[in-house]
């Protein structure tokens, strides 16, 4: 996983999954977003906010790289919040990939905890098996790809009839899967990862026209580039309104030229230029 822009997404749309993950039987309802505390204008993965005001907040940090200092980033953070928010209690909480990247500095480790993502996926479908996490994010942890890619119709479709969501949801949960599944196939084309997940060509039907599907099927410009722009914000983190505005811009066949290099696209700087030279050619 490149970015933390998928885990903040699925967080943002059902944060009693944080709880979930930490083996916590009562989640308490409320909401997951990102907040910039004014000291150095550091800005949090996220904030775990419960309804209830005697219940903690939670400072929530994701580090997929080694860090050394991801400790007292999260410390710090916590005692930021705390002035933030005068007379709540503060919790933070890292999640790591996997257990490798903790360095469990002394005495940090008595002040922030930390959750190991590969492992908590594991006891989290083993306690809840219908729980949609775990297949979620089975592309950023799942070392066997051959596994992976002949379970991804199955997942895809799982996500599709998820119950207890609503429409929008699985529609958000199929979107991010998508793009985990794009950032791990990097040598597949779109075409190609499309049909991996719906087992269907789409350039012969109109079936399976859902988010990557959207416009491609009929060929429709503004979907497609709706669809473009949704997987360039996976794979880069989200891109200002002034992006998202040249790619609405772009005609069909621009459209078709950006789809065959989207998944080439590794940093918000390759973007950019490739967007400024097809401005020059029109």
């Amino acid at each position: 996983m490149e970015t933390d822009e998928p885990l903040y997404e699925i967080f943002r749309h059902h944060p009693e999954w944080i709880a979930d993950l930490m083996n916590d039987p009562f989640p308490e309802p409320g909401t997951f977003r990102s907040v910039t505390v004014k000291k150095g204008e550091r800005r949090l993965d996220g904030l775990l906010i419960p309804v209830n005001p005697r219940k903690p907040l939670r400072v929530v940090e994701f580090q997929f790289f080694p860090s050394p200092d991801v400790y007292w980033r999260a410390a710090e953070q916590r005692l930021a919040v705390h002035r933030l928010y005068p007379g709540r209690e503060v919790e933070a909480v890292i999640f790591f990939a996997r257990r490798s990247l903790d360095k469990r500095p002394h005495p940090w480790t008595g002040i922030v905890q930390a959750v190991y993502l590969d492992e908590e996926m594991v006891i989290l479908a083993q306690r809840i098996p219908a729980h949609p996490l775990p297949k979620l994010l089975a592309p950023a942890f799942e070392k066997d790809e051959t596994k992976l890619e002949s379970e991804a119709p199955m997942v895809y479709a799982s996500l599709g009839r998820a119950r207890g969501l609503s429409a929008e949801q699985r529609q958000a949960l199929r979107l991010i899967y998508t793009s985990l599944i794009l950032s791990r196939f990097k040598k597949k084309s779109l075409q190609e990862i499309t049909k991996m997940l719906t087992s269907l060509d789409l350039t012969k039907t109109r079936a399976g026209k859902d988010l990557i599907a959207i416009g491609v099927a009929e060929g429709k410009a503004e979907g497609k580039a709706e669809t473009l722009a949704k997987i360039l914000s996976m794979r880069l983190g989200k891109l200002p309104g002034t992006v998202i505005s040249q790619i609405d811009r772009l005609d069909y066949g621009q459209l078709e030229k950006l789809e065959t290099v989207v998944l080439e696209m590794s940093n918000y700087r390759e973007l950019s230029t490739w967007l400024h030279k097809s401005k020059r050619k029109n």
